[in-house]
């Protein structure tokens, strides 16, 4: 029997932002029946937020016929800013997101509604998740040996995509959703919340993370350059607490890495820029071995620029590169 909610509230409400083009069409389909699949006969609904300029007539004719379905139109080709329009229009106990070429898995609601009714302190619950890429699957969140014994710190070792969280809605403050930010928002979001808000994990995959979708595939230059900012943000948002130092080290390392990456296309003031603020972090002065390279990098390409700062490559296997540390969804539709 499915869970009871007073007046026109859902128990659940699934916010998917698509483009809702014909290319999206089928997978958007897929995306759709997977939440009706979730909910195992229990009360939901969905919100499609349709953005950008190549909405399909036929797409939007087929969602027209599901009884689950609201569809919202917006004229911006935002992700973000349609997800924050579909959670401010959402009705619902609990609120879940996900991508137009993701699925959640069958059944899996009535776990996550107990254990929010089995732990009434806890505002959000993240989930693990299938990460797929043709035959090959695996788990998204660390094994139980990589965890250690707190969840935050756990967190900000993964990476994070829409499907992996759940809202008991009129607890959580939806600011934390910023319609300006394209790249790395789930990261900033993730753990901006779990700065504030009580979290609960449950150890099941409850969504399959499609990371092989064509044209759905990040750039990694663009995410390299939108970490700082993140983990600046989520400086502020942890200053003070047992995580501080964490954090700041963790901005550190994406300074280095963005500074890298500016090097290699040649932007050498923006790298000079990232590498020295790099440098102002705890353990910064690790990142020292980059100063030469970066130096050598610059005469090139004053020399080669006859003066001017002309573009330089800088090779990829120099040594003294980016530094790997966040695993898991990491890739944004295609605009």
């Amino acid at each position: 029997m499915s869970p009871m909610v007073s007046g026109d509230c859902h128990l659940f409400t699934v916010v998917i932002a698509s483009l809702c083009d014909d290319a999206r069409g089928e997978l958007l389909k897929r995306a759709c029946e997977s939440v009706r699949a979730m909910a195992g006969g229990n009360d939901y609904s969905i919100i499609v937020v349709a953005n950008g300029n190549r909405v399909s007539s036929s797409v939007l004719s087929w969602l027209a016929t599901r009884s689950d379905v609201r569809v919202i139109r917006l004229r911006s080709g935002s992700h973000p800013l349609a997800r924050r329009v579909g959670a401010e229009m959402a009705e619902a106990e609990f609120l879940a997101f996900l991508d137009d070429d993701d699925e959640f898995m069958p059944d899996t609601l009535i776990r996550k509604v107990e254990h929010f009714r089995q732990h009434p302190e806890v505002d959000v619950l993240v989930t693990d998740g299938l990460r797929v890429n043709g035959a090959r699957q695996s788990r998204i969140f660390p094994p139980p040996e990589a965890r250690g014994s707190d969840l935050v710190e756990t967190m900000m070792r993964t990476g994070w995509g829409a499907c992996a969280l759940t809202l008991r809605t009129k607890n959580v403050d939806l600011g934390a959703f910023d319609a300006d930010f394209r790249h790395l928002e789930w990261t900033l979001i993730t753990l901006d919340l779990a700065s504030r808000y009580k979290f609960g994990f449950l150890d099941e995959p409850t969504y399959r993370y499609y990371e092989d979708t064509p044209n759905s595939l990040s750039k990694r230059a663009e995410h390299s350059f939108a970490a700082p900012e993140v983990w600046r943000r989520l400086s502020r948002s942890y200053a003070g607490t047992r995580y501080e130092d964490m954090v700041r080290r963790r901005y550190g390392r994406e300074c280095h890495n963005a500074a890298w990456e500016s090097a290699i296309q040649g932007r050498m003031r923006d790298a000079w820029r990232l590498h020295i603020e790099s440098l102002r972090t705890p353990g910064g002065f690790a990142m020292l071995a980059i100063s030469a390279k970066l130096l050598l990098a610059s005469v090139r390409a004053w020399i080669g620029g006859g003066g001017s700062g002309g573009t330089v490559r800088v090779g990829t296997n120099d040594g003294g590169g980016p530094s790997e540390e966040q695993q898991g969804p990491s890739r944004h539709p295609a605009h």
